[in-house]
């Protein structure tokens, strides 16, 4: 099959097989949902892999496109970075699937778990092969949806709580790229990738004499969005306590893949939407520094296992939002020194003339350490964390909790678990030799050369100023460093609770030694297929790195760039060896400072020895008492306070109105009961029957009281008929007489 809509149609014809399968009343049905989750898995996998060798190949791929959706249709496409992602991502569910054979086995609900599985695999492969907004934005939200019943699969009251926070978010990062998107459209004409470049660059020139206002609003619109499924700050807080409450297989997917969906969207805003804006570079760059920077720091004061691995990923997310904001700013370098604003594609820069080649290889080369540097570390995140969310995976299914000093000793005299989670660990961690140290190296780089760039265009008065300066960078280039180090201290953090340090109960920690089958060999076999690949980056990245990033560019129209990048980085020079040293040294002293001497002994209270505690602030919990405090308490409080001013409002009204316009007209005097009719009628029966009394000279005249047996009679078929008119039935008729009364009309007129 060469057709990108297969792999995103296949998810979904299994689901239905899958939910066929689960009607069956067999014991054994468990058994062969999984087996079909694995299937799905494996076939998807060839489908990708097929898909990218026909493109390395040459061979031409077919576009199938589903009209008619939204009005718009759903539009797919094929390059080089949609193929890598998809391979990922189809590796990540084989993986997990293997993974969940054993893990789900005794769980609840295990088929609906497989069924919003299959659909999230559908609409993830959807994102990634989509050729325009309008097709992203329709899986988007199907993933947003269908992803939200694993937040929720325990089904407990934290699991629930956390839900609850993950579809609120979804629910309006969703509306927020909506409304992007229509601002998009409205603005440049389009929203397929292809043709939206084009136009973007159109009115970044001052051809189309459009304000460009409006497509940094869409942007931001969008990064609101796609930045909530990554874990960016400030729309981050959903994602400790999803990822925590989650079944592991879930949070390996939500790291792995679900994030680089969020990411993937900002990158096609960075580059189609905002092409070469240094503007758009700085927020990006200051939204990665602050997530990388506010997630190492909760990770580092968390005591939670997974919870450490959470805003684990939320700090690699803004190592990767960083190298996106470092391109924006290189294509603003790029343009503003080789005057070349109105070039169009960036591969035209290189052929105008306007700097000499020497320049020109400097630049791209930098640029495209960054470009590379993303790519490789969305890769690299990827493996490292469906390696490190398995491992606490079996964790939890041996201790049935992540705090760290319930899982405390349990990882001492397990050999496999040792070897392939510190392989992760340290590769998050950016150690050289493995898979982190390459692509952390090629984004520090970029940062580091970029300012001296600037630093020699500042000397020489060059004009005109760009977005960022050399101090700033320096700035950047110091925070990412830190940032390292504290992605050294927590997985030292872990590393040593697991395999170090004893358990502080002597029969839990021997029973922990004693366990030697804590993983079946299908678990171990899906761990290991992920911690491969992290040594083999890491010692070979010319081999490896280089050729899968150079892949992935050739989509953003800059191959014609790589001409400029023949010469292989020295990844292990003593300069960038030194960035990886001075993380190392800061990872060490955050340690000893904050987890050693603060986090467990204790120092600075009056217990000694407590174990492990979180001690990040309570009161600086965003998603409490900043979100959840203003649109569930103070929102409401306010509009509730508006709403009642108006409904006084409208009350004040009608009183001045009934005291005057309406105001009603005095009787001559007050019926006692009844009304006009029943009171006439009634007089006049009894002035009869006194007329009588008196012309048949009568005695014992007695009043009949004829006025109140009417009233009471009136008051009594009034108030049937009132019920008949406020029940169905007579509804009803009604509607029918109206119904032939409006038909015999119809007849009489024709």
């Amino acid at each position: 099959m060469r057709d990108t809509f297969w792999p995103v149609l296949f998810p979904f014809v299994v689901c239905v097989v899958l939910w066929f399968v689960s009607r069956v009343r067999t014991k054994e049905k468990k058994k062969a949902c999984a087996l079909i989750m694995i299937f799905a898995g494996a076939v998807e996998l060839a489908a990708a892999l097929n898909l990218m060798l026909c493109d390395l190949r040459g061979i031409p791929i077919d576009v199938f496109d589903v009209p008619g959706v939204g009005g718009l249709g759903l539009h797919f496409m094929y390059s080089g970075f949609r193929g890598i992602f998809g391979v990922l991502t189809a590796f990540a569910w084989l993986v997990t699937s293997l993974f969940s054979y054993e893990y789900m086995k005794n769980d609840t609900n295990v088929i609906r778990y497989d069924l919003f599985n299959l659909l999230t695999f559908g609409a993830t492969m959807g994102i990634f092969y989509a050729a325009d907004l309008f097709t992203l934005f329709f899986f988007f939200e199907i993933m947003s949806f269908t992803s939200f019943v694993w937040v929720a699969h325990r089904q407990t009251r934290e699991a629930v709580y956390a839900a609850g926070t993950y579809l609120g978010i979804a629910v309006a990062g969703g509306m927020a790229i909506l409304m992007g998107l229509f601002i998009v459209h409205s603005r440049l004409g389009t929203l397929s990738f292809d043709t939206m470049y084009g136009s973007a660059m159109r009115i970044m020139s001052g051809g189309s004499g459009a304000d460009v206002t409006w497509l940094f609003v869409a942007a931001g619109c969008m990064f609101v969005g796609f930045g909530a499924k990554a874990g960016a700050f400030p729309v981050h807080v959903w994602l400790p306590q999803s990822y925590t409450e989650s079944p592991a297989p879930a949070t390996a997917l939500l790291s792995a893949v679900l994030s680089k969906t969020g990411i993937f969207g900002i990158m096609l805003v960075t580059l189609d939407v905002l092409p070469m804006q240094g503007s758009w570079g700085i927020f990006l760059l200051m939204a990665g520094i602050v997530t990388m920077v506010l997630g190492g720091i909760k990770g580092v004061m968390s005591d939670n296992f997974k919870t450490t691995l959470a805003y684990s990923s939320m700090s690699q997310i803004g190592f990767i939002l960083t190298g996106v904001g470092m391109q924006s700013l290189l294509a603003e370098y790029l343009m503003g020194m080789t005057g070349a604003g109105q070039a169009g594609e960036l591969t035209e820069i290189v052929s105008t003339g306007y700097i000499d080649g020497e320049a020109v290889a400097e630049i791209t080369k930098v640029f495209g350490m960054a470009v590379n540097g993303t790519c490789l570390h969305m890769l690299n995140h990827s493996l490292v964390k469906l390696v490190l969310f398995m491992v606490a995976g079996v964790i939890f299914m041996q201790v049935g909790s992540y705090e760290l000093n319930q899982v405390r000793g349990f990882g001492r005299k397990k050999p496999f678990l040792l070897v392939v989670f510190l392989l992760a660990a340290a590769g998050v961690g950016g150690i050289p030799f493995l898979n982190g140290y390459v692509s952390k190296t090629l984004l520090h780089e970029s940062i580091a050369e970029y300012g001296a760039l600037l630093a020699l265009a500042e000397g020489d008065s060059i004009e005109p100023m760009f977005s960022a300066t050399s101090a700033l960078m320096k700035s950047v280039e110091a925070l990412f460093l830190f940032s390292g180090g504290l992605t050294v201290a927590y997985m030292t953090k872990l590393f040593v609770v697991l395999f170090v340090e004893k358990n502080s109960d002597k029969k839990v920690q021997e029973t922990y030694e004693a366990k030697k089958n804590y993983a079946s060999m299908l678990s171990k076999s899906a761990i290991a297929v992920c911690a491969l690949p992290i040594p083999f980056i890491g010692m070979l990245p010319d081999l490896v790195a280089k050729p899968v990033a150079e892949y992935g560019l050739v989509r953003f129209g800059l191959s014609a760039l790589l001409e400029h990048q023949q010469e292989n980085i020295h990844y292990y020079s003593l300069k960038n060896l030194s960035g990886a040293l001075i993380s190392i040294t800061v990872g060490a002293v955050v340690y000893f400072l904050v987890v050693r001497l603060t986090m467990l002994r204790g120092v600075f209270s009056e217990k000694k020895e407590e174990g492990y505690r979180d001690i990040f602030p309570a009161w600086l919990n965003m998603e409490k008492y900043v979100y959840r405090a203003v649109f569930f308490t103070a929102v409401p409080f306010v509009l509730g306070i508006i709403s009642r001013i108006l409904d006084s409002i409208v009350d004040t009204a009608v009183i001045i109105l009934r005291k005057t316009v309406y105001s009603d007209r005095a009787l001559p005097y007050e019926l006692p009961e009844g009304n006009r009719v029943t009171h006439r009628i009634g007089y006049t029966m009894e002035r009869v029957r006194l007329i009588y009394y008196a012309v048949m000279r009568k005695e014992g005249y007695e009043p009949k009281n004829y006025e109140h047996r009417l009233a009471m009679k009136g008051t009594d078929f009034f108030e049937n008929f009132r019920i008949i008119e406020r029940s169905l039935s007579f509804g009803l008729f009604m509607f029918c007489v109206g119904l032939g009364l409006t038909m015999i009309y119809l007849l009489v007129v024709n």
